[in-house]
């Protein structure tokens, strides 16, 4: 016969071990860290991405939100450009495409309109590269990260390269995000 204080003993065992399993949810930036690189209090070059797109000031928006990300929520300390440091992460912006991929048909009263595009879909391909700051050799090697968004076109031309700055400001904070959180995790 099972008595009621050896019901009550396991079902406390049961939660008590629940409990101390815990959800699986962890913060990158608390939990140990595996990979080499990621050891806290270590320093951190980020150099400048080179930008083989058309689209002038790319690399600064990319350079900066990587930036802001490793400051934010990552165990180095950032360091100054020729600053010497243990490790480098550099970047390259390889395209940048933006077409459209919706359409706003002609109105009724111009027969010849053709319309125009009333959803736009930005993408931008980048490769990036964690060197080892005293030997300069390759660590980690992330080629053809690929990102995109799409943002919806105000008829009033006036707006249209503010809401591409938006959606391009978005790539780049995505980008570093998830690159930053391969970096952490170790992955490669």
């Amino acid at each position: 016969m099972i008595s009621v204080s050896s019901v009550f003993r396991f079902v406390l065992f049961s939660l008590v071990l629940a409990a101390s399993l815990g959800c699986g949810y962890h913060r990158l930036d608390r939990q140990p860290r595996s990979a080499a690189w990621a050891k806290k209090g270590e320093t951190i070059r980020l150099a400048r991405f080179r930008n083989l797109t058309p689209r002038l000031g790319l690399e600064d928006r990319f350079t900066k939100a990587l930036e802001n990300r490793i400051v934010a929520a990552s165990p180095w300390r950032l360091v100054g450009t020729g600053e010497p440091s243990r490790w480098v992460l550099q970047g390259t912006l390889e395209s940048y495409t933006s077409r459209p991929i919706g359409l706003t048909l002609g109105n009724d009263k111009t027969k010849a309109s053709a319309g125009s595009a009333s959803r736009v879909e930005v993408a931008v391909v980048a490769s990036v590269e964690l060197l080892d700051g005293q030997t300069g050799t390759v660590v980690l090697s992330r080629r053809g990260l690929t990102f995109t968004n799409q943002y919806r076109v105000d008829q009033n031309f006036a707006s249209f390269d503010s809401r591409e700055l938006q959606v391009l400001e978005s790539l780049a904070d995505d980008f570093a995000e998830s690159f930053l959180t391969q970096l952490l995790e170790g992955t490669d």
